[in-house]
Order: C-alpha cells, then sequence, then structure tokens
C-alpha cells in the first residue's frame, strides 16, 4: 500500500496577492490543526495533492513534510472553485502520536453474492464503519467478501472478522449488506396489478349493467 508524502511550505502571509502568487506557481493553501496544536498555515503542490486524492480515503494517514518537520495527517475536507474546479484550500487534522482515534473506515464489498447470481439484487446500506485505535494500525479500508451471500440472507457489522488492535464502534447490528430477491417482488407486485385491474374492470362492469338497468326502467 502506497504512503504518501506530500511536500508543505510554510505560509507567511495571508494577503489575497500572496496567495494567488503561490496558486499561480502551482501551490494550495492549507491548514493543519488539531493535537493539541495552534493551527499551521502552509502550501502543498496541486498536482501532489490530486494524485494522492485518487487513492486516499478518509482514513488513510498522510505525511506532510514541513521543510523537513513531518506532520502525520488525515484530509479532512477540500474546497473547489465553482467553475474551473480547481482546488482551493485544504484542510489537514493531525493525527496526535500515543494516542488512540475514533475513524470512520470504508467498507468494500468484495465478490458476486450467490444470490444475486440467482436473481436476486444487493443492497449495501452502510458503506463505513466507526473504529477505534492506534493511528498506526489504522485500516484505510476494510474488504467485506459477500460472495456466500444468498438470497434473503444478510451480512451485518458482527459478521465481520477480528482486525487485531482494532476495536469496532458501531452498533453490531448494523445492516452492511443484503440481497433481496426481485423475482418474488416481481411476482408480487404483477399479481398486485392483475388484482387492481381486475377490480377496476369488475366496477366498471357493474356501473354499466346499473345503468342500463336505469335506462330501462
Amino acid at each position: 500500500m502506497e504512503h504518501f508524502v506530500l511536500q508543505a511550505f510554510d505560509r507567511k502571509k495571508s494577503t489575497k496577492g500572496y496567495l494567488n502568487e503561490n496558486r499561480k506557481a502551482g501551490k494550495i493553501p492549507a491548514v493543519v490543526y488539531g493535537a493539541g496544536k495552534v493551527a499551521n498555515n502552509l502550501f502543498v503542490y496541486a498536482i501532489e495533492y490530486e494524485r494522492a486524492l485518487k487513492s486516499i480515503t478518509e482514513s488513510t494517514i498522510i505525511t506532510l513534510d514541513v521543510e523537513g518537520k513531518k506532520l502525520n495527517v488525515f484530509a479532512k475536507d477540500h474546497q473547489r472553485h465553482a467553475v474551473d474546479k480547481n482546488i482551493l484550500h485544504i484542510d489537514f487534522l493531525e493525527v496526535e502520536e500515543g494516542k488512540k482515534l475514533h475513524a470512520h473506515v470504508r467498507l468494500v464489498l468484495k465478490g458476486t453474492p450467490k444470490g444475486v447470481l440467482e436473481g436476486g439484487v444487493l443492497e449495501n446500506p452502510a458503506h463505513d464503519i466507526e473504529v477505534e485505535c492506534d493511528p498506526s494500525v489504522l485500516p484505510e479500508r476494510i474488504e467485506v467478501d459477500v460472495s456466500s451471500l444468498e438470497a434473503n440472507h444478510a451480512f451485518h457489522v458482527k459478521d465481520l472478522a477480528p482486525i487485531k488492535d482494532v476495536k469496532i464502534l458501531s452498533n453490531p447490528d448494523t445492516l452492511i449488506a443484503i440481497v433481496k430477491f426481485a423475482r418474488e417482488e416481481k411476482v408480487e407486485e404483477a399479481a398486485e396489478a392483475t388484482t387492481e385491474a381486475g377490480t377496476e374492470a369488475g366496477t366498471e362492469i357493474k356501473a354499466a349493467e346499473t345503468a342500463e338497468t336505469e335506462a330501462k326502467a
């Protein structure tokens, strides 16, 4: 798994001209906060951050090399220009070494469920779970093998395999994946539609017979 190191530079001024000058040079203004420290204003290279974005998740630890000083951080947020979509600003959260953290880790479903091969439909209500662990063992993602999942069967948080030194905080009964048997649902829907159509037709016939009787009278 690739570990991303981004070159960073102290941002000494905050004037509009100074920021625009550095943006033209390919740098993005950023701020690092957290770990009980005063927020630190920086620049990082746009091309390096865009490259990292293709692979990182919310739980990926990135190292910022601030002119020789190393900071381990999460990329918490960034803002893009509404028109040209260039990144305007980045928020980084510094990881506090030696202190357990709470983080949301993305779930990635793997495999094609047996139930889907039989005509079912896979649903994935939960896309991440909350965990507690040391930053050094924080997983970037958790893969969930759903290939054995049959129709009308479900996979919950409690079904996840234990992860060494990682405590799962999400509710054990949280639904991660379920295969619903679409064929049965379609048959039921068709039966309901037929019943409704028959009821409407019967009502129309009855109304016509009543009208005919009244006309003869």
